[in-house]
């Protein structure tokens, strides 16, 4: 007889088991890559309180199956086996004379299973890992990271954490930054290639398009174009009355979420409209903004719980306006020298703000956002606010240029 075990915390796994005890667990219908399988455990000798299981997935208690013969055990899928080996668990193989109880087609099976468990048990990439101040190392491998965070995963006992990448030495973030760029490097999982027409305007630089009424530029890195995961975060920057964003090499005010350095650490879809009348961001310029965001959710890996708005002077009166709008499309929203209607803030309270404005603004009064923030904590909301003394109207680069704004608005999340 071959037997195989697993064992973790308070409980254990027994599987490839010829033969039972009274009381047995029977696993069924297990899919992996569509295949499914039988297979009769029981209970391990872990003492009174443990039991046996494939995973919370599905299992259910049989008293005294009559199983005989080799239909003890029919496997279709070794890979199915992923399931007994979750949490890091230990494992033994042991084997005794009688492999032949097994059968012809079990003995073929064994060479499988050992295959499966030596790809899934193959130690990773392990490197060690040191704060920022070199006072502490960890030994673990890279699993993923994104928006200026990195998640690794512990060798000794395989649990995973999350950390800020600025806590870690300069040579980790290095391998990290290496890790991202690298084809496989830093994808969340699968979400969707970029359709035809939109792929094309991934390219790394500012790009023009056109739809549903407005012009606009749109940024994002080619390796956006094939989607993973949930998809990727999704900025859209309103710009002030007399801005344009269509000449310039690079639209001011968006442009600082496309920087190098940011955009390595908080890779993203970034998206500038073009205003055409300059008379604010309503009406069918604002229908338009809210229709080109639902043609990007359907065309690119977007993820639609990270949507973020924020807007400058009259952009800052349209992110008010967009929020009072649309308000579930929004996972978090930045107002900058705007203002808004305060009666309509309980529409959006759910939604994540942070308000900017100069105390000395002569253009939009410093009362505009005072009046937003205040209706904003009446109703419970999720606001901060910040007014810069002694500043005027043009705060713009002040704020964009902020790395707490950027980890701030990346870690929101609907």
């Amino acid at each position: 007889m071959v037997g195989f075990t697993v064992a973790t915390t308070g409980r254990c796994v027994a599987g490839i088991l010829a033969g039972g005890s009274p009381d047995v667990l029977v696993g069924t219908d297990f899919s992996c890559n569509e295949a499914r399988f039988w297979c009769v455990v029981s209970p391990c000798k872990a003492g009174a309180g443990s039991q046996c299981f494939f995973s919370s997935l599905w299992q259910r208690r049989v008293r005294s199956p009559a199983v005989a013969g080799d239909e003890k055990i029919a496997l279709r899928s070794a890979c199915s086996f992923y399931a007994s080996f979750i949490h890091g668990a230990a494992i033994s193989l042991h084997e005794d004379k009688d492999v032949a109880t097994f059968g012809p087609a079990m003995k073929g099976l064994l060479p499988i299973i050992l295959l499966v468990l030596v790809s899934l048990f193959a130690e990773a990439e392990m490197r060690e890992w040191k704060t920022a101040d070199e006072s502490k190392t960890l030994v673990a491998e890279y699993v993923s990271s994104r928006d200026g965070k990195v998640t690794i995963r512990r060798k000794r006992d395989r649990r995973t954490f999350t950390i800020d990448l600025s806590a870690l030495s300069e040579k980790d973030q290095d391998y990290v930054r290496q890790r991202e760029d690298s084809p496989a490097g830093n994808d969340p999982g699968e979400a969707g290639e970029a359709d035809g027409e939109f792929a094309k305007l991934l390219t790394g630089d500012w790009e023009r398009a056109e739809g549903h009424g407005l012009k606009y530029r749109i940024f994002g890195a080619r390796k956006l174009r094939k989607g993973k995961g949930p998809g990727y975060p999704l900025v859209v920057y309103l710009h002030g009355r007399g801005g344009d964003v269509m000449t310039p090499e690079e639209p001011w005010g968006a442009r600082a979420f496309t920087r190098d350095d940011n955009y390595r650490r908080r890779t993203c879809f970034v998206i500038s409209p073009q205003n055409p009348d300059q008379q604010g961001w309503v009406g069918t310029k604002a229908d338009g903004v809210v229709e080109i965001v639902k043609e990007l959710l359907k065309k690119l890996p977007v993820d639609p719980d990270r949507i973020y708005l924020t807007g400058y002077s009259m952009g800052g009166y349209g992110t008010f306006q967009l929020l009072s709008q649309e308000p579930r499309m929004w996972a978090a929203a930045v107002p900058v020298a705007g203002g808004g209607n305060p009666g309509a803030v309980r529409d959006y309270r759910k939604v994540p703000i942070w308000v900017f404005h100069g105390a000395e603004d002569k253009v939009v009064p410093v009362g505009q956002s005072q009046a937003m923030v205040e209706a904003l904590k009446e109703a419970r909301s999720e606001v901060k606010y910040t007014e810069f003394a002694g500043a005027g109207h043009g705060v713009a680069d002040r704020v964009y240029d902020d790395e707490k704004l950027h980890e701030w608005i990346f870690e929101q999340g609907r």
